[in-house]
Protein backbone atom coordinates (compact mmCIF):
# COMPACT_ATOMS: atom_id res chain seq x y z
CA UNK A 1 0.00 0.00 0.00
CA UNK A 2 0.73 3.37 -0.95
CA UNK A 3 1.98 5.88 1.78
CA UNK A 4 -1.19 8.74 1.39
CA UNK A 5 -0.26 12.04 1.84
CA UNK A 6 -2.56 14.17 4.44
CA UNK A 7 -5.48 15.94 3.77
CA UNK A 8 -4.99 20.01 2.92
CA UNK A 9 -5.62 22.31 5.87
CA UNK A 10 -8.42 24.79 4.98
CA UNK A 11 -7.15 28.57 4.23
CA UNK A 12 -7.55 30.88 7.02
CA UNK A 13 -6.42 33.82 5.76
CA UNK A 14 -8.92 35.43 3.68
CA UNK A 15 -11.71 34.63 6.33
CA UNK A 16 -9.18 36.92 8.39
CA UNK A 17 -8.87 39.72 6.18
CA UNK A 18 -12.72 40.11 5.87
CA UNK A 19 -13.55 40.28 9.40
CA UNK A 20 -10.65 42.97 9.65
CA UNK A 21 -12.60 44.77 6.96
CA UNK A 22 -15.75 44.35 8.26
CA UNK A 23 -14.45 45.56 11.55
CA UNK A 24 -13.37 48.94 10.19
CA UNK A 25 -16.29 49.54 8.22
CA UNK A 26 -18.51 49.07 11.51
CA UNK A 27 -16.47 51.33 13.66
CA UNK A 28 -16.64 54.23 10.52
CA UNK A 29 -20.57 53.41 10.48
CA UNK A 30 -20.12 53.94 14.15
CA UNK A 31 -18.35 57.41 14.14
CA UNK A 32 -20.31 58.37 10.68
CA UNK A 33 -23.14 57.89 12.96
CA UNK A 34 -22.48 59.70 15.65
CA UNK A 35 -21.16 62.73 14.09
CA UNK A 36 -24.50 63.04 12.27
CA UNK A 37 -26.32 62.46 15.12
CA UNK A 38 -24.59 64.87 16.79
CA UNK A 39 -25.22 67.40 14.22
CA UNK A 40 -29.12 65.96 15.02
CA UNK A 41 -28.72 66.91 17.97
CA UNK A 42 -27.38 70.59 17.66
CA UNK A 43 -29.54 71.19 14.72
CA UNK A 44 -32.44 70.04 17.69
CA UNK A 45 -30.99 71.84 20.75
CA UNK A 46 -30.75 75.43 18.38
CA UNK A 47 -34.28 75.00 17.22
CA UNK A 48 -35.72 74.51 20.60
CA UNK A 49 -33.43 77.45 21.78
CA UNK A 50 -34.73 79.49 18.97
CA UNK A 51 -38.43 78.70 19.92
CA UNK A 52 -37.78 79.50 23.40
CA UNK A 53 -36.22 83.21 23.05
CA UNK A 54 -39.05 83.60 20.64
CA UNK A 55 -41.66 82.85 24.02
CA UNK A 56 -39.79 85.11 25.97
CA UNK A 57 -41.65 88.57 26.57
CA UNK A 58 -39.75 91.71 24.77
CA UNK A 59 -38.98 94.42 26.97
CA UNK A 60 -41.18 97.84 26.21
CA UNK A 61 -39.92 99.73 23.39
CA UNK A 62 -38.46 102.77 24.71
CA UNK A 63 -39.26 106.34 23.42
CA UNK A 64 -37.23 107.41 20.00
CA UNK A 65 -34.68 110.05 21.53
CA UNK A 66 -36.32 112.06 18.44
CA UNK A 67 -39.41 112.19 20.10
CA UNK A 68 -38.20 113.02 23.37
CA UNK A 69 -35.88 116.30 21.81
CA UNK A 70 -38.81 117.39 20.07
CA UNK A 71 -41.37 117.70 23.36
CA UNK A 72 -38.48 119.35 25.24
CA UNK A 73 -38.41 122.60 23.22
CA UNK A 74 -42.36 122.25 23.39
CA UNK A 75 -41.62 122.82 27.45
CA UNK A 76 -39.28 125.75 26.95
CA UNK A 77 -41.42 127.45 24.82
CA UNK A 78 -44.06 127.41 27.36
CA UNK A 79 -41.90 130.40 29.18
CA UNK A 80 -41.18 132.29 25.66
CA UNK A 81 -45.11 132.48 25.35
CA UNK A 82 -45.27 134.39 29.08
CA UNK A 83 -42.03 136.40 28.33
CA UNK A 84 -43.97 139.53 26.82
CA UNK A 85 -46.54 140.23 29.49
CA UNK A 86 -43.78 141.49 31.82
CA UNK A 87 -43.35 144.54 29.97
CA UNK A 88 -46.70 145.42 30.06
CA UNK A 89 -46.36 145.50 34.01
CA UNK A 90 -43.72 148.32 33.79
CA UNK A 91 -45.16 149.91 30.89
CA UNK A 92 -48.38 150.28 32.87
CA UNK A 93 -46.19 151.52 36.25
CA UNK A 94 -43.74 153.76 33.83
CA UNK A 95 -44.74 157.49 33.59
CA UNK A 96 -46.83 159.00 30.92
CA UNK A 97 -44.44 160.93 27.95
CA UNK A 98 -44.18 164.72 28.33
CA UNK A 99 -46.34 164.76 25.07
CA UNK A 100 -48.86 163.10 26.67
CA UNK A 101 -49.10 165.30 29.58
CA UNK A 102 -51.82 168.16 30.27
CA UNK A 103 -50.62 171.80 30.04
CA UNK A 104 -50.00 173.52 33.83
CA UNK A 105 -51.60 176.41 33.90
CA UNK A 106 -50.35 178.86 36.61
CA UNK A 107 -51.69 182.07 37.75
CA UNK A 108 -49.18 184.32 40.08
CA UNK A 109 -49.82 187.69 40.94
CA UNK A 110 -48.22 189.90 44.40
CA UNK A 111 -49.18 189.13 47.74
CA UNK A 112 -52.13 190.83 49.01
CA UNK A 113 -50.57 191.07 52.74
CA UNK A 114 -47.21 190.97 51.33
CA UNK A 115 -47.02 193.19 47.69
CA UNK A 116 -43.21 192.56 47.47
CA UNK A 117 -43.84 189.04 47.53
CA UNK A 118 -45.59 185.99 45.14
CA UNK A 119 -48.67 184.80 46.11
CA UNK A 120 -47.30 181.59 44.97
CA UNK A 121 -44.35 180.41 46.33
CA UNK A 122 -43.81 176.93 45.16
CA UNK A 123 -44.77 175.13 41.74
CA UNK A 124 -44.75 171.20 40.97
CA UNK A 125 -44.89 170.08 37.57
CA UNK A 126 -43.86 166.67 35.85
CA UNK A 127 -40.25 166.84 33.98
CA UNK A 128 -41.20 168.28 30.53
CA UNK A 129 -44.14 169.25 31.13
CA UNK A 130 -45.68 172.19 29.34
CA UNK A 131 -46.48 175.39 31.52
CA UNK A 132 -48.43 177.85 30.95
CA UNK A 133 -47.93 180.77 33.24
CA UNK A 134 -49.76 184.18 33.60
CA UNK A 135 -48.09 186.87 35.66
CA UNK A 136 -50.51 189.69 36.55
CA UNK A 137 -49.05 192.97 38.67
CA UNK A 138 -52.18 194.05 40.21
CA UNK A 139 -52.14 195.50 44.08
CA UNK A 140 -54.11 198.28 45.10
CA UNK A 141 -52.00 199.56 47.73
CA UNK A 142 -48.88 199.68 46.71
CA UNK A 143 -48.09 199.38 42.97
CA UNK A 144 -44.62 199.02 41.74
CA UNK A 145 -43.09 197.36 38.88
CA UNK A 146 -42.92 193.58 38.58
CA UNK A 147 -41.43 190.65 36.88
CA UNK A 148 -40.96 186.96 36.95
CA UNK A 149 -37.50 185.43 35.67
CA UNK A 150 -37.34 181.51 35.74
CA UNK A 151 -33.68 180.09 36.28
CA UNK A 152 -32.06 176.98 35.67
CA UNK A 153 -31.82 173.82 38.03
CA UNK A 154 -30.06 174.50 40.77
CA UNK A 155 -29.21 178.34 40.35
CA UNK A 156 -30.58 179.85 42.56
CA UNK A 157 -27.90 181.26 44.85
CA UNK A 158 -26.14 182.48 41.60
CA UNK A 159 -29.42 184.11 39.70
CA UNK A 160 -30.20 185.70 43.06
CA UNK A 161 -26.59 187.49 43.19
CA UNK A 162 -26.80 188.35 39.27
CA UNK A 163 -30.03 190.05 39.98
CA UNK A 164 -28.79 191.84 42.92
CA UNK A 165 -25.63 193.31 41.30
CA UNK A 166 -28.28 194.25 38.34
CA UNK A 167 -29.16 197.57 39.47
CA UNK A 168 -27.34 199.41 36.56
CA UNK A 169 -30.07 197.30 33.57
CA UNK A 170 -32.72 199.21 33.84
CA UNK A 171 -32.70 199.59 29.92
CA UNK A 172 -32.81 195.95 29.56
CA UNK A 173 -36.11 196.18 32.62
CA UNK A 174 -33.80 194.68 34.71
CA UNK A 175 -33.41 191.40 32.67
CA UNK A 176 -29.74 189.92 33.34
CA UNK A 177 -28.06 188.77 30.14
CA UNK A 178 -27.59 185.05 31.60
CA UNK A 179 -27.25 181.86 30.44
CA UNK A 180 -28.96 180.23 33.32
CA UNK A 181 -32.22 181.86 32.80
CA UNK A 182 -34.75 179.12 31.27
CA UNK A 183 -37.83 182.13 30.64
CA UNK A 184 -38.88 185.44 31.55
CA UNK A 185 -41.49 187.91 31.24
CA UNK A 186 -41.15 191.78 30.53
CA UNK A 187 -40.52 194.07 33.36
CA UNK A 188 -44.72 194.43 34.50
CA UNK A 189 -46.00 198.36 35.30
CA UNK A 190 -49.00 198.09 37.69
CA UNK A 191 -51.85 196.60 36.09
CA UNK A 192 -49.74 194.91 33.53
CA UNK A 193 -49.97 191.25 32.63
CA UNK A 194 -48.22 188.55 30.38
CA UNK A 195 -47.92 184.95 29.85
CA UNK A 196 -45.41 182.75 28.89
CA UNK A 197 -44.64 178.96 28.39
CA UNK A 198 -41.92 176.64 29.07
CA UNK A 199 -41.10 173.63 30.72
CA UNK A 200 -38.58 172.36 33.33
CA UNK A 201 -36.65 169.82 31.28
CA UNK A 202 -35.28 167.22 34.26
CA UNK A 203 -36.79 166.64 37.88
CA UNK A 204 -35.15 168.90 40.19
CA UNK A 205 -35.96 172.71 41.53
CA UNK A 206 -35.88 175.87 39.60
CA UNK A 207 -36.00 179.22 41.52
CA UNK A 208 -37.85 182.30 40.12
CA UNK A 209 -37.34 186.07 41.50
CA UNK A 210 -38.50 189.64 40.60
CA UNK A 211 -35.41 190.98 39.22
CA UNK A 212 -36.45 194.83 40.14
CA UNK A 213 -33.86 196.03 42.76
CA UNK A 214 -34.53 195.60 46.04
CA UNK A 215 -37.26 192.94 45.06
CA UNK A 216 -35.22 189.73 44.75
CA UNK A 217 -34.69 188.59 48.50
CA UNK A 218 -38.15 188.74 49.29
CA UNK A 219 -40.00 187.89 45.58
CA UNK A 220 -38.74 184.65 45.05
CA UNK A 221 -40.16 180.99 45.01
CA UNK A 222 -38.86 177.42 43.59
CA UNK A 223 -40.78 175.60 41.12
CA UNK A 224 -40.31 171.69 41.70
CA UNK A 225 -40.42 169.02 39.00
CA UNK A 226 -40.71 165.42 39.58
Amino acid sequence: MGVQSPPPKPMSAPSSSSEKSSSIWSVLNVIIGSAIAGVVLLWVLAFIFDGLGSLRPKPAAEAPPAAAAVAAPAVAAAPAAAAPAAPAVSAAAAPAPAADLPVLEITIKPDTSNPLAYDTKTISAKAGQKIKLTFTNTHPTLPQPHNIVIGKLGTKDKMMAIAMSGMTLMDKGYIPDSPDILAHTKLLQPGSTETIEFTLPTAGEYPYFCTFPGHVAIMNGIATAQ
